[in-house]
């Protein structure tokens, strides 16, 4: 049965669309009420991201003389809200649409799904941290007028502060691993194998921080409580700016709320050479996966060349978010028309 058929017999499942229409008004009233300016930049976009591991939608289109353009739609609208901040503006927040291929029908995942990112400038990320903490505490306060909410009979506490605790310390507490030495990549294998994993020819120091992180950390993480992890290896941060006290770490971080990564947060890269130099890097690494090839966005680095001041920046998923808050264990149960319904017989 088709979503818009089950609305039609159950009318009681339009409360969810009016829940998530009331979570996004508490959205842009909190960003408002802080001078923040709601951006709206573009889903088509010339280049997409460069991410290694992400597969942008690619699709081609013509002008009114037939002329063919090709194009992607956005993974994240970092880039232009960047670009933005180039020019001058300080406080941006947006939520739009963004597109990623390669992703399942349901659970947490959709290919087409709503994101919030939010950039200020004389801000880094532990600035980012607080105003995420603040934003969800103001949620579940404006939902249910408490400091807890419930999701999947698991009582999540978003009281203030929430839990930190640094990459280095969840290797060391969960997987009984020492970061600092998967900066070499033989050690990494070594350690690896020695613990019992399977280690494929290719396998990079991600893919190995990957099978550690999804098998030995994300699920023994605090689910009661929401919990930042900061501090990530520079091969997990190709648009996080390096640690001054150490470069082999960004800083970098990401939310965890109910065992649900929700968000992702940098205090932002902003040297152009360094961040010429990683998205290079990072297109060697998608021609290695056999990714398509995507080219570098000359605008984003003159955007930075011309000088932003130090800024922090989070992308956060507005569905998983919304998923946590009205307690819906399936995407396909939050979105009106998720893809599962659209192209699946």
């Amino acid at each position: 049965m088709k979503n818009f058929e089950k609305y039609q017999k159950n009318p009681t499942l339009k409360e969810i669309q009016f829940k998530k229409a009331k979570i996004k008004d508490l959205i842009r009233e909190f960003f408002k009420e802080k001078g923040f300016l709601e951006a709206e930049t573009p889903i088509l976009v010339k280049y997409a991201g460069m991410e290694p591991y992400l597969s942008p939608f690619s699709l081609k289109f013509k002008d009114e003389k037939n002329k063919t353009y090709h194009g992607f739609l956005i993974t994240s609208p970092e880039y232009s809200l960047k670009k933005m901040l180039s020019s001058g503006f300080e406080k941006l927040f947006e939520i739009t649409k963004a597109f990623r291929q390669e992703e399942s029908f349901g659970g947490l995942h959709n290919p087409e799904f709503s994101i919030l990112e939010w950039y200020r400038t004389n801000a880094n990320y532990k600035d980012i941290m607080r105003d995420t903490e603040k934003l969800i505490n103001f949620l579940a306060k404006k939902l249910y007028n408490k400091n807890y909410f419930y999701y999947q009979d698991l009582k999540i506490d978003v009281s203030l502060p929430f839990k930190r605790m640094s990459l280095k310390q969840v290797f060391k507490k969960y997987s009984n691993l020492d970061l600092d030495k998967t900066f070499s990549l033989d050690y990494f294998k070594k350690i690896m194998k020695a613990k019992g994993y399977k280690i494929e020819k290719g396998m990079d120091k991600n893919d190995l921080f990957y099978l550690v992180f999804l098998n030995e950390i994300e699920p023994n993480l605090d689910k009661t409580k929401p919990i930042f992890l900061y501090d990530y290896p520079i091969y997990q941060g190709a648009l996080a700016k390096r640690k001054k006290n150490n470069h082999y770490y960004v800083e970098r971080f990401e939310l965890f709320i109910g065992g649900m990564e929700i968000a992702n947060a940098f205090s932002e890269l902003l040297d152009y050479k360094e961040q010429l130099k990683r998205l290079k890097e990072e297109q060697k690494l998608r021609k290695k996966l056999n990714k398509e090839f995507i080219e570098i966005d000359k605008d984003f680095i003159k955007a930075l060349k011309s000088g932003i001041s130090k800024t922090g920046g989070i992308a956060l998923g507005i569905d998983r978010l919304e998923m946590l808050l009205l307690n819906i264990k399936d995407i396909n149960d939050l979105l009106m028309f998720p893809a599962k319904d659209l192209f699946e017989k």
